[in-house]
């Protein structure tokens, strides 16, 4: 005598019945892509938040000051020692970089030829018997300029500061031969008032 074993067929979910085949496939198909969507939606969110950091990490480190280089500490004395290879010097005793810092210190903000003209007083000091002859001197005499005492010579120049010192080194002078500058609303000195003006650029006035 043979027997015969019935197997019940399974019972669909509550949600499912009265649905086709096709149409649960379709659905199973949809929610894998949902998943797929939300997994990379999160990928790109969590790269977005990583690049977000990053930049905000980087744009930290360009506000903060450069840290000071041991042989930026002592300014160079002579011609010979500005010449040294590496220092960014030249036989004339102009170190580009050091002008480009100075004009980036105390006129960053002033027009382009206010720029210039800050470059032009440190230019006509280095041809001038009265000073040294070496910007290196020039600039860290102490008690000089206010923005040695403050760090903030140490600042990384722009590209502006840069065109502005090269112009000025090549010999464009707006000042008409100052040896000095300031600005009036800041200064302190009664001897700088009792200096001939040569000139008015932005908030600085220039003096010989």
């Amino acid at each position: 005598m043979g027997f015969m074993i019935f197997v019940p067929s399974p019972v669909p979910d509550q949600a499912d019945r009265g649905k086709t085949v096709t149409e649960q496939k379709a659905e199973t198909k949809v929610a894998a892509f949902d998943q797929k969507n939300e997994a990379e939606q999160g990928a790109a969110s969590a790269e977005a938040s990583a690049v977000k950091a990053a930049e905000t990490e980087r744009r930290q480190e360009a506000a903060a000051p450069p840290p000071v280089p041991p042989e930026q500490l002592k300014p160079a004395t002579n011609v010979a020692e500005a010449a040294k290879p590496g220092a960014n010097n030249q036989a004339d005793g102009i170190d580009l970089d050091l002008l480009a810092r100075v004009i980036y210190a105390e006129a960053r903000g002033e027009p382009f030829e206010g720029q210039v003209a800050v470059g032009a007083v440190l230019i006509n000091r280095l041809r001038n018997p009265r000073f040294p002859n070496d910007l290196w001197s020039i600039v860290f005499k102490k008690g000089e300029f206010c923005t040695v005492r403050d760090g903030q010579i140490w600042l990384r120049p722009n590209a502006t500061a840069y065109r502005a010192a090269r112009l000025a080194k090549a010999g464009w002078d707006p000042t008409n031969g100052a040896l000095y500058f300031y600005n009036p609303s800041k200064t302190t000195s009664k001897w700088i008032w009792s200096r001939t003006v040569t000139a008015r650029i932005g908030r600085h006035v220039f003096a010989a």
